[in-house]
């Protein structure tokens, strides 16, 4: 009698599995039935929300679906980000995580998250290079002439930076380390709050998006001595980049979109093929290079690569900078 049932044992087996198959199949083909949200953790009119929304209208049309931008500001972005990793892994909520959310875990004590563990990556909006900007007034005319100053005058050369732990504070630091001055530190709330004390010479320098100060160094208040990103960027092509003097020099902010962990593979697939599409656009690319930033796309494993290579790099300027979690 066992042996009578086994082959409709077996039948049943390959029933299920094709089912199974059929059901994942149809899933794909349906995905999305609804509308999709993506999360912004800063103010709407803040420049991540522009290009986002950017985003959004275009994918709306190639998904033929509506995408709404929702944003969830507040606690250095903490709130719109927890959102974003307590969402239904469904796909139908995505979000938006830029650099600095990286190493929030090393600098703020019991950080709710960790970008590396709670997400599922799917690919990158842009990365915005930062630049070394000083005041046009000043003696440094090159890296090594501004170099050279910097260590006659040890505890003297103050740069500003958006925050402790940004982007613009760490390249700073990291300077510190690879060419052996000890420039001071200067928080403030933004970075366009760090322009107005370099203009008046209350610092010496400031780390950067070239975006953000390019009228001022156009109007010729401000001088772009270098670019911190491993490469010359195409915005500035005569302006060497600070790795041609320190090799591996390498700093940079990026924006891109995440998922809850635990969304289908398939739907993460869709998602991210979509969303590299427009952002590697002629229309989106000439937009974004046209101030400053340099268009994203990875795939979802490129964009995790560059996780966690972040991770290691700001992991080892906070360490040697000695600055410890609050």
């Amino acid at each position: 009698m066992h042996t009578n049932q086994r082959p409709g044992r077996i039948l049943g087996s390959i029933l299920a599995i094709a089912l199974s198959f059929g059901a994942t199949s149809a899933s794909a083909q349906t995905f999305p039935d609804r509308p999709i949200k993506i999360l912004v953790p800063y103010t709407p009119s803040s420049p991540t929300d522009n290009m986002t929304r950017m985003v959004a209208a275009a994918l709306s049309e190639r998904l033929r679906q509506t995408v709404v931008v929702e944003n969830r500001p507040g606690a250095g972005g903490t709130i719109g980000i927890m959102a974003l990793k307590n969402a239904t892994p469904d796909g139908y909520t995505i979000g938006v995580l830029v650099s600095g959310n990286v190493v929030q875990p090393l600098l703020v004590k019991d950080t709710p998250f960790d970008v590396r563990k709670d997400f599922t990556m799917l690919t990158s909006l842009y990365v915005s290079p930062l630049v070394m900007i000083v005041p046009a007034s000043s003696p440094g005319r090159t890296l090594a002439e501004f170099i050279a100053m910097a260590k006659t005058r040890p505890g003297k050369i103050f740069f500003g930076h958006a925050g402790i732990g940004t982007t613009t504070h760490l390249a700073g630091e990291l300077l510190n380390q690879v060419a052996g001055i000890s420039m001071v530190h200067v928080p403030y709330k933004g970075t366009p709050e760090t322009l107005p004390p370099l203009m008046s010479g209350d610092t010496q320098a400031v780390f950067s998006g070239y975006s953000t100060a390019k009228a001022l160094v156009e109007a010729g208040k401000l001088r772009v001595l270098a670019v911190a990103s491993a490469k010359r960027i195409p915005i500035l092509p005569d302006i060497p980049a600070i790795a041609e003097t320190y090799p591996g020099f390498d700093v940079s902010a990026w924006t891109g979109f995440a998922a809850p962990a635990g969304v289908p593979s398939h739907v993460v697939e869709r998602l991210a093929v979509e969303i590299r599409a427009i952002v590697q656009s002629p229309t989106i690319r000439a937009r974004f290079l046209e101030i400053g930033l340099v268009p994203g796309g990875e795939t979802p494993a490129e964009f995790s690569k560059l996780i966690e290579d972040s991770y290691t790099t700001f992991g080892k300027v906070i360490q040697n900078a000695g600055i410890k979690p609050q």
